[in-house]
């Protein structure tokens, strides 16, 4: 079966990629659940809409990670790394913002998850335990305004 850009698109053998495997993607096709995208031109998968933070075009050719392979062979996409490696890499996001806005921001536990998401592109969840890393590591302190670049 070819998909609409002309690649081979084939299901997956469960033990065809590993988990959290780094992949090259393309959009396929927007749809109820999410998008359909081409991995590595040669297999088809799926990115979940509750995991998107921005907005991309069919066509577009993006990074992604191997969340799982199904025992049906369809193959679920992420567009961050595992949990682990995403609080990571949003500490950077975090410090980076306190040091443009002069080391206090009003974003906190108590932001929204909308204001977290255009701001960070992560979850209200990764962010917080992003926050509280921070905390762990001295970084930053948290107050009732927000957090503080320490």
């Amino acid at each position: 079966m070819k998909n609409n850009f002309g690649h081979l698109i084939e299901h997956a053998e469960p033990d065809e990629f590993s988990r959290w495997e780094k992949v090259d993607l393309e959009i396929c096709a927007f749809t109820d659940l999410g998008f359909k995208v081409a991995i590595n031109d040669e297999y088809t998968g799926l990115v979940y809409a509750n995991q998107v933070y921005e907005h991309y075009q069919e066509g577009q050719k993006l990074k992604g990670y191997i969340a799982g392979v199904r025992d049906d062979g369809r193959i679920d996409v992420s567009l961050q790394p595992d949990k682990g490696r995403h609080v990571h890499s949003t500490f950077d996001k975090i410090l980076d913002h306190l040091k443009a806005v002069g080391g206090k921001s009003e974003f906190g536990d108590k932001s929204s998850p909308e204001d977290i998401k255009k701001e960070f592109q992560v979850s209200k969840k990764v962010f917080k335990q992003a926050i509280g890393g921070l905390y762990k590591q001295g970084k930053i302190r948290i107050t009732k305004e927000g957090i503080d670049l320490v």
